[in-house]
This record gives structure tokens, C-alpha cells and sequence, in this order.
């Protein structure tokens, strides 16, 4: 190891600016390579090309020349080490006043290098300047292997490296890598079409950069790494095309042959009112959380968790869906970039694997249709979520039990078309929550209903469902749990707007725990 000589102790650490010379080094290293680069390992090659500047720095210091800053005072005659052009040393040989009322006294310096290169001017005894704001100097820096300074110093490199290179127009960067925009293998319209062909005779997708890259033929003189990373930034900036890899995967779909609930959230999904002005009460506010509806504004802060039970409504069972609440958020895969994600459903009890989608924006998962007919799987049914033994698999497990049948809360529409729910016997495989369990026998019929009812005010809604479902209790009582899970038969909406209704309301009477009557003295149609 080469002897520390006299270093400031924050150069490789708070002290440390990216400057234009460290990215010129990375722009002919990847050049060089024709391989993008992480960020970790472009930060290593900026440690190890400033062990070689900081070296040089100081046998120029020892030779008597001195770093140029703009802010200081020169003299004819005086030797100057300059960074930009890194390692270059001159001699001033003409001081002159400068000419520039806007700025300012400062001098104008003519400098002759030792090497070939012409004469330059430089600004002396100029206060404002960026390269005054270098808060070390050439060979102020401890001098290592660069392995050791790496190991010691390259996170914080790596983030101010990252920072630097966010902010450059002809840098970009794909799965965690870079590469100039200048020197990207050239993807033409062609390529493109080519690439569009080989997913449609895949169904759409999805299919790795390789894949592509084996029938699209890119010139074999081309780094194969820059071919994958060509192509995949020119079939980003396509709008055919849709990256839905989970993070660490890069996989292309055709954005076209998505399924429908990818593309667009199905209307079931879409909330009607997300949030209220009313302050609920302690209970019923501490309920609305606990039922984890995806849109529910201001969700209770749980600590995460690597199984995570869902209680199914009814919007999210006609979809075939599950709902993307925070906790389940946490577990399900995301993606470099898009917001919609590929990835794979699996069921714990036989291992049968179902194509999924994470779909960020809209708050929900994609594909369980199929799966949830096959289980017959109840509104109110309890399902398990956890995280699979690969990064992009989630393993689903219904609670499942002996068929029996049992009375649960029956939704079917009236004669004078309303919602109308009643006591049946049904047969049930699946564990439920007793106060959200709703069965829907003809759920077609249901969903003409639900377009009808959009007219219908939120308040008057509310009402009748509240009224219904107050006919099957015999103290003519009302859980705001089961509330919540009847009136999404007919509405989406998050529980908060629903229990708002129960508080600013007179014909709520509030009976105990979390149950409520109607009054309907206090009420006038």
C-alpha cells in the first residue's frame, strides 16, 4: 500500500464532487468496454482513474505547480496544475486586468503548457466561479489500491455518482445499467417490427431481450450486452411494447394482447368516493383499517409481513381479482420501470400455477378468474398471500374445508328493482368472515342492477341496503363489517364513506360495539 501523503480527510467521502473529467474517464471506458455498466461498477472505475489523477497531482505539486483555482491571484512566471484538462501543468506568462463591468475586477491569465497544446486564457482573482467550489484540491487525496478505497468510500461515490448521472441528457440507464446514448447499437423501425411479430406468435408474451434478439439479428460485431441493452431502451421508448418483468427480470409484452383488466381497470374496481370530511369514531375508524381496503386514504402504519390473510369482496370475486392494499403491496413483485407486472400464481395446495398481473395504478392483481370458480370461492372467503420460493411467484392458500352447508347472507335483485338480501343455505369449501360472507346467485343479474343503481344517490343507497340487511337480524341490528361488504355489491367504495354515513345521519342509532339500528322516524324519503 502506497504512503498516505498529508490527505484531507473528506476527499473520498463528504468532500467528494463527480467532476467533468470523472465522466469523460466513464464515457471512453464504456466505449472501450461496449458493455453498460452498474452504477457500482462505474464507480470503481472512477476510484481507480482518481488514484491515477491524484498521483499524477502530486508529483506535480513536488515539481512546484500549484492547482488553479479562478478565485486566487497568479503571477507571471507561477506554475499551475489544471484538472480539466486533467493532468496538464502550465506557466503563466502574461497577467492583464480583465474587461467585463458585469463581473467584477479580475484578471485575465495567459497560460503556456508544457506538452504541445496551445496557449489558453484562464480568470484569475474571479470570486464567482464553479470551479471554486471544489472542496478538495488535486492531491489533497489519500492515495490506495483502488480495491481498498472502493470497499471503504464506493457507496458514497456510488450515490453521488448516480446523482450525476441522473442529470445527464445523453447518459441512460436500463435495469440498473448505463450506457451513452451516442453509442447505442442502432434499432430501426424494422427491428422493431420484427420484434413485434416474434410477440404476436408468442401470444403477446411475455419474452426476454434475448429472445427477441435471436430472430431480430443485430450485427455479431456488436457486444451481445449492448445489443440486449439497445434494444430494450428503444423498445421502452415503443409504445407496442410493455416491460413487465419483475424487478432483476427484463421481460417484453405486447401492450395490445395484455388482458383487458391489465389495460384498464374493470369497473367493478373503480371507487365511486375514496374519502370523507367526517370524523369517524374511534371504533368505527379503527374498523375502516382494519378491513385494509385498497382504497382506504390514510391506512394504519402495519409492520410488514410475509403472509398476509385477504377477507374477499364482492367487487374483487366478480373481477377475479385480489386487492393491492399496502401490506400486500409489499409482497408482491415490482418492476424497474412499469407499473404492470408479470408474474406467477401459485396454489399451495396442488402447486397449479396461474399466469398473474400486479397492476400498481389501479390498486389490484390480475388473474385469479379461473381459480376462484374452481374453488367455488365465497365473497367474504379467507385466502392467505405470501411470497414464493423465486422473486417472481406468490403463493395463494384458501381456507379450505369440508363442503357443509351453512346460512349466510344471500344478495339477489327485487322485483321493484332494488338490491333485496336474504337467509339461504348454501353450500360453502371455504372459510368466511360471518359479517362479509355474501353469496350472489344470479351475478349477472346483479350487474344490471349495478348499472342501473349508479343514478341512485350515495345517502339513499346506503338506505336501503342498511334497511335490507337490518330484516335479517332479529334485533334489527346492523355490523358496519357486513354494511360495508353489502353496499360493495352495488358500489364500490372504501369503508370510510360508508361508516361517514352512520355518524352524520339522525336515523343511525349507534347500539354497542360496532352494530347499528335504523330509526325511521328520523327519516323522510
Amino acid at each position: 500500500m502506497t504512503d498516505v501523503v498529508a490527505p484531507k480527510a473528506d476527499y473520498w467521502d463528504t468532500g467528494f464532487v463527480i467532476d467533468e473529467a470523472d465522466l469523460e474517464h466513464l464515457y471512453n471506458h464504456l466505449l472501450e468496454t461496449e458493455t453498460p455498466l452498474t452504477t457500482e461498477e462505474l464507480a470503481q472505475a472512477v476510484i481507480a482513474q482518481r488514484v491515477v489523477r491524484e498521483t499524477e497531482a502530486l508529483k506535480r505539486r513536488e515539481a512546484g505547480a500549484v492547482p488553479y483555482l479562478p478565485k486566487e491571484s497568479y503571477a507571471v512566471g507561477q506554475r499551475l496544475a489544471f484538472s480539466t484538462p486533467a493532468n496538464v501543468i502550465g506557466t503563466v506568462t502574461v497577467v492583464r486586468p480583465g474587461t467585463n463591468p458585469e463581473i467584477g475586477d479580475f484578471d485575465v491569465l495567459t497560460v503556456e503548457f508544457d506538452d504541445d497544446r496551445p496557449s489558453k486564457q484562464y480568470v484569475g482573482r474571479l470570486a464567482e466561479h464553479p470551479l471554486n467550489h471544489r472542496s478538495v484540491q488535486a492531491g489533497d487525496a489519500e492515495i490506495a489500491p483502488p480495491e481498498e478505497l472502493f470497499e471503504r468510500f464506493g457507496a458514497g461515490v456510488a450515490v453521488k455518482l448516480e446523482e450525476r448521472l441522473h442529470a445527464s441528457s445523453d447518459i441512460v440507464r436500463l435495469a440498473g445499467r448505463w450506457f451513452p446514448k451516442p453509442l447505442l447499437a442502432s434499432i430501426n423501425e424494422g427491428h422493431l417490427n420484427l420484434a413485434e411479430a416474434v410477440l404476436d406468435m408468442a401470444g403477446g408474451g411475455p419474452l426476454p431481450t434475448e429472445a427477441l434478439l435471436k430472430e431480430i439479428g443485430l450485427p455479431v460485431e456488436v457486444n451481445p450486452q449492448l445489443q440486449v441493452f439497445s434494444l430494450n431502451y428503444a423498445l421502452r421508448k415503443d409504445e407496442r411494447f410493455d416491460e413487465v418483468g419483475p424487478a432483476g427480470q427484463v421481460l417484453w409484452h405486447l401492450r395490445r394482447l395484455e388482458p383487458d383488466a391489465v389495460q384498464a381497470p374493470p369497473q367493478r374496481l373503480v371507487p365511486v368516493i375514496t374519502d370523507t370530511d367526517v370524523v369517524l369514531t374511534p371504533e368505527l375508524s379503527q374498523l375502516a383499517n382494519e378491513i385494509e381496503d385498497e382504497w382506504t386514504t390514510d391506512p394504519l402504519e402495519t409492520a410488514a409481513i410475509d403472509d398476509v390473510q385477504v377477507i374477499l369482496t364482492f367487487p374483487h370475486r366478480r373481477a377475479g381479482t385480489l386487492p393491492l392494499t399496502p401490506r400486500l403491496a409489499a409482497l408482491f413483485p415490482t418492476a424497474q420501470v412499469t407499473e404492470r407486472v408479470r408474474f406467477t400464481l401459485v396454489d399451495s395446495l396442488n402447486g397449479e400455477r396461474l399466469a398473474g398481473w400486479v397492476v400498481r395504478p389501479g390498486r389490484y392483481v390480475v388473474g385469479l378468474a379461473e381459480w376462484y370458480d374452481r374453488i367455488d370461492m365465497p365473497v367474504g372467503g379467507l385466502l392467505n398471500v405470501r411470497r414464493g420460493e423465486r422473486p417472481d411467484e406468490i403463493v395463494l392458500t384458501a381456507s379450505r374445508r369440508r363442503p357443509t352447508r351453512e346460512w349466510v347472507r344471500t344478495a339477489a335483485t327485487s322485483s321493484e328493482g332494488r338490491l333485496a338480501f336474504s337467509m339461504q343455505k348454501k353450500q360453502v369449501s371455504v372459510n368466511f368472515d360471518d359479517l362479509m360472507v355474501v353469496a350472489v346467485d344470479q351475478p349477472a343479474q346483479v350487474d344490471e342492477l349495478w348499472q342501473k343503481l349508479t343514478g341512485v344517490s350515495f345517502e339513499r343507497l346506503v338506505v336501503d341496503v342498511f334497511r335490507e340487511l337490518a330484516k335479517l337480524n332479529p334485533q334489527s341490528a346492523v355490523h358496519a363489517r357486513s354494511l360495508y361488504a353489502a353496499v360493495n355489491v352495488a358500489r364500490r367504495c372504501p369503508p370510510a364513506p360508508i361508516f361517514a354515513e352512520l355518524v352524520k345521519r339522525p336515523y343511525y342509532t349507534h347500539v354497542g360495539d360496532a352494530y347499528w339500528r335504523f330509526d325511521p322516524s328520523q327519516y323522510s324519503n
